[in-house]
């Protein structure tokens, strides 16, 4: 699938075509993992594209900023009611959505958004296609009618139903904790903290302590490893977009959460130090890794013991 828009990277140096491969990427996990038709991919590829202006333009207000994120981290999260394959669907509209905002929105004055974001959207609609292309493919192969590709989905499964009153006020207050803080401190590279905040999120506090321990040892071990290999790697274009690429890559290469995420934090690190940045830089995504699921964690474990005791009481 990033075969296309990786050859044009290389051919043209055009960067907007590595920014557009985060949705070529995001869009083939959800086309596998959900289980996507032809028409699902288009729906979802709006829905990507209007959640990344509606965030972009979000910016120009911390305010409405935090209201946004919130209301988008919460569609993540309330999604899953419908069946749980769906948590895919929502965490990868949103964090390619929250990524290609920050990255568009990096330097330049909220005035100035239209002029950054018009350039690149023609980058993104073509990052649909090939994505597109596999669906409409996988459709005729099966030998399915042509009536079927008006239909969102090829199986109807979109597995159990999962009850998410508890974990939607969760990540309600984590994720409009966690972008206060990042518009507040002005971080850098904040979107690592916001969907750190939602990710942790997982329903229960066993498994969203795993889901922090999980990422915070991965970013640990990741980003330093990272750093040293972006010291005796070539500091060049192509290194860096390779990289990238593999950055995103380790997004469906490991079974092994931590394992995988750790690659993902090292490829983010090296890629960092190919292009000049510092070893601070770097680290600095760990530790926004940290504070993002330790805001998730922090209002999972608050939600649960306000439950809890009102379950006692009533008792």
């Amino acid at each position: 699938m990033l075969t296309p828009v990786l050859a044009l990277t290389l051919l043209t140096g055009e960067a907007n075509w590595l920014k557009a491969s985060v949705v070529t990427i995001s869009l083939f996990i959800v086309y596998e993992r959900v289980e996507l038709a032809p028409l699902g991919v288009a729906c979802h590829a709006l829905v990507l594209l209007l959640a990344f202006l509606a965030l972009l333009f979000a910016m120009c207000q911390p305010a409405i900023f935090v209201l946004t994120c919130t209301l988008a981290a919460a569609a993540v999260i309330g999604i899953p009611a419908y069946g749980d394959k769906l948590r895919s669907l929502g965490n990868f509209t949103f964090i390619p959505a929250l990524y290609l905002a920050c990255e568009t929105a990096k330097g330049v004055a909220p005035a100035q958004f239209s002029m950054r974001v018009l350039p690149l959207l023609p980058y993104l609609v073509a990052a649909v296609l090939p994505v597109l292309a596999i669906s409409l493919a996988e459709h005729v192969l099966t030998g399915r009618r042509w009536h079927h590709v008006f239909t969102l989905h090829r199986s109807g499964d979109l597995g159990a139903r999962v009850a998410c009153g508890e974990s939607l006020f969760a990540v309600s207050l984590a994720v409009a904790l966690a972008v206060a803080i990042v518009e507040w401190g002005q971080l850098d590279y904040g979107q690592w903290v916001i969907w750190s905040a939602v990710s942790v999120v997982t329903g229960d506090t066993t498994t969203a302590r795993k889901k922090l321990y999980q990422r915070g040892v991965g970013a640990l071990i990741g980003v330093p490893v990272g750093v040293l290999l972006g010291y005796i790697m070539p500091h060049s274009v192509l290194v860096y977009e390779f990289l990238t690429v593999a950055a995103m890559l380790t997004l469906v290469s490991f079974s092994h959460y931590t394992l995988g995420f750790g690659v993902r934090c090292a490829c983010i690190a090296s890629a960092l130090m190919v292009i000049g940045q510092t070893p601070e830089v770097a680290t600095e995504r760990a530790l926004n890794v940290l504070l993002g699921g330790s805001i998730g964690l922090l209002f999972v474990f608050l939600l649960h013991f306000a439950v809890a005791s009102r379950g006692g009481a009533s008792r």
